[in-house]
């Protein structure tokens, strides 16, 4: 996890990278379209594209790589929660089974509150210029003891995006997260000390779960685009080995529409480059559930 972390900005960076470099590169092309007078040269120029391509999906098949790796990882890191240790404690505590599951069920629900709270970046808030502030979350656990304390039990950080308002006005201000903390308190405050220490390990191999999941809809996405790049090369090759094999320039569709399509890699270029711009950087956010507060750090 910590490797794909450290790894994100280089493989979104290469794989934007890729879109600018080919539409600049057939945007050359386009232009110099009505100065070509030769096949050789149409040759030429379909040439460049061709190495452009084969550099694409090199560098797609390479994040694909990294994307699977830190998948595994994730997994590696579920299961080693998920021991069977764990869930012998689990069975021992099996009289108070309906308690922690509500327990579990209860930190999922405000897990998913802080979650829904996030901005859904739209395509025509990016072109709009809106600016989008990414800020880390964190949600602090701890283990009632008593009537009056708690001890720190597990924490666990993640990244929220917000538009025109910081993650701390937003959640501060959300009604479904104070009532998940309140009613996560009353839970608590009904199970042994065993009992809430097994539902919170519980959720958090939940959430890493879900995390795993979110990280294979990633990688699943990924031979798509190398399948773009693929397909594209393969119709440039096929251009070539027209025109190699003595096929007249002019009657060749893709070459007299060439302007066309590069109007269209020149809009999802540019489409690529907004969402390459790195977001507002928000204060940190605490939710502690040690005593119900939500702070900015």
């Amino acid at each position: 996890m910590n490797e794909f972390m450290q790894q994100k900005p280089k493989i979104f960076a290469q794989i934007i990278t890729s879109f600018i470099n080919y539409q600049t590169t057939f945007d050359a092309c386009a232009q110099n379209s009505k100065a070509i007078t030769s096949t050789k040269q149409w040759i030429e120029c379909l040439q460049l594209l061709q190495k452009t391509l084969k550099q694409n999906i090199t560098l797609t098949n390479e994040a694909q790589q990294v994307f699977t790796k830190s998948y595994s990882q994730a997994k590696n890191a579920e299961e080693l929660l998920a021991s069977s240790s764990i869930q012998d404690g689990w069975n021992e505590l099996a009289s108070e089974e309906q308690a922690m599951v509500r327990i579990a069920t209860e930190i999922g629900s405000l897990s998913q509150s802080i979650a829904s709270l996030g901005a859904n970046v739209t395509a025509a808030q990016l072109r709009a210029g809106k600016a989008y502030i990414q800020s880390m979350v964190t949600i602090s656990y701890g283990v009632v003891m008593g009537a009056t304390t708690s001890v720190p039990f597990l924490s666990f950080a993640g990244a929220l995006f917000t538009v025109g308002y910081s993650a701390y006005s937003t959640i501060s201000s959300a009604k479904e997260v104070q009532q998940d903390l309140d009613k996560l308190t009353q839970l608590q405050t009904l199970a042994s000390e065993e009992a809430q220490a097994a539902a919170i390990t519980k959720a958090i191999i939940q959430t890493l779960s879900n995390m795993s999941e979110e990280f294979l809809k990633i990688d699943d996405s990924l031979p798509a685009l190398s399948l773009l790049w693929q397909d594209e090369l393969d119709k440039v090759n096929e251009l070539i080995n027209a025109l190699q094999s003595g096929s007249d320039p002019a009657l060749l569709t893709d070459l007299q529409t060439i302007k066309i399509a590069s109007a269209s890699w020149k809009t999802i270029s540019e489409f690529v480059q907004l969402i390459s711009l790195p977001p507002n950087v928000g204060k940190p956010v605490l939710v502690n559930t040690l005593n119900n507060t939500i702070q900015e750090q």
